[in-house]
């Protein structure tokens, strides 16, 4: 017996439906050996788009974008225009736990 036959990722014996459970989650976990592109894929936002950092910021955005290359999040390359239209960003975003105030007169 080798030493990979040992050490198993899983139960060397699995009864029924636990066993096929097993197996569709590993097809499922499986990548596809196919690249996703995209060309010329046109996303109109708005008017109700929002970016929102609680406490720190909340603009409303609105335009227009085109994302080509292959569909991974580091390969897209988007190209457009995006409108801040208004909102707000607070610079002084702080956490406390508890204010103290000390003062002498």
């Amino acid at each position: 017996m080798a030493y990979a036959d040992v050490i198993s990722p899983r139960p060397l014996a699995l009864a029924g439906k636990q066993a096929e459970v097993v197996n569709q989650t590993e097809q499922a976990n499986k990548k596809p050996n196919v690249d996703v592109r995209l060309n010329n894929l046109k996303l109109v936002l708005g008017p109700e788009l929002r970016i929102v950092y609680p406490l720190i910021l909340n603009f409303a955005v609105s335009g227009e974008l085109e994302l080509n290359g292959v569909a991974d999040p580091k390969l897209i390359k988007p190209k457009g225009v995006l409108t801040f239209e208004n909102g707000d960003v607070n610079l002084v975003a702080t956490q406390v736990g508890s204010i103290v105030c000390i003062s002498s007169i």
